[in-house]
């Protein structure tokens, strides 16, 4: 009985969309937040329209003006802040080749939002590849190193805590009792994506195989090949 693939193509996805935010949101804020050539003045909002877009975002023109070496511009931004009003005086900044490009730089803060979102996505899937391929190397490792016991079958649970595509897997739980301090253990087993209760009953299958640490009992891997 196999795992789920589509958790290593999910957690994939997850780890790549990751990477591509973060080198737009690199490339964004390297762009954005130079302001090397850029100078800081006092501006007018003569005007705020806004248009709503298909997918339903609405889009903000800022009309704005302001005086450089005694000169009248009048130009426009896409940033909007919620506290803007026509009439309020705010601080811009302006392109010192092209005057006629300003911002905010409080707004353009927001490019932030890019490279966020990618280490928050990379984290969801590069820490959930690293646990399942750590997971591969320590059974493994427990398989050719530990200790074989066979543990009770008890039953088989739906693991409500995690899903894919709105399908929660399912868990075999083992007991096992150390005959030398007859001290209890439950063991489970990996996320199964198929009901295995049915071959357990074909099969009569009474025990499962469990490889324990020989130091620590509690790390364990619970073996499942019997049921394929």
């Amino acid at each position: 009985m196999k795992t789920n693939k589509n958790e290593y193509i999910l957690l994939g996805f997850f780890a790549l969309f990751g990477i591509i935010f973060i080198i737009i949101g690199i490339f964004l804020c390297v762009d954005v937040l130079n302001y090397e050539n850029k100078e800081e003045t006092i501006g007018v909002i003569e005007q705020i329209s806004f248009h709503n877009e298909n997918d339903g975002n609405t889009t903000y023109d800022i009309y704005v003006s302001y005086t450089i070496d005694q000169k009248e511009y009048q130009s426009v931004m896409h940033n909007y802040s919620s506290d803007f009003y026509e009439g309020k005086k705010i601080t811009i900044y302006y392109d010192k080749d092209n005057p006629e490009m300003i911002g905010v730089k409080s707004l353009d803060l927001l490019v932030l939002i890019f490279p966020g979102l990618g280490l928050i996505f990379f984290s969801i899937g590069g820490i959930g590849l690293y646990r399942k391929f750590h997971r591969k190397k320590t059974t493994k490792k427990l398989k050719e190193q530990g200790i074989k016991i066979e543990a009770i079958y008890l039953k088989t649970i739906i693991n409500t805590s995690y899903s894919i595509n709105e399908c929660h897997p399912y868990k075999i739980i083992c007991e096992w009792i150390d005959p030398v301090d007859q001290k209890k253990y439950i063991y489970k087993s990996v996320n199964l994506w198929t009901d295995p209760e049915d071959i357990i009953r074909q099969k009569n299958i009474k025990t499962f195989p469990v490889y324990i640490d020989r130091k620590n009992k509690k790390k364990y891997v619970v073996d499942i090949e019997i049921l394929n």
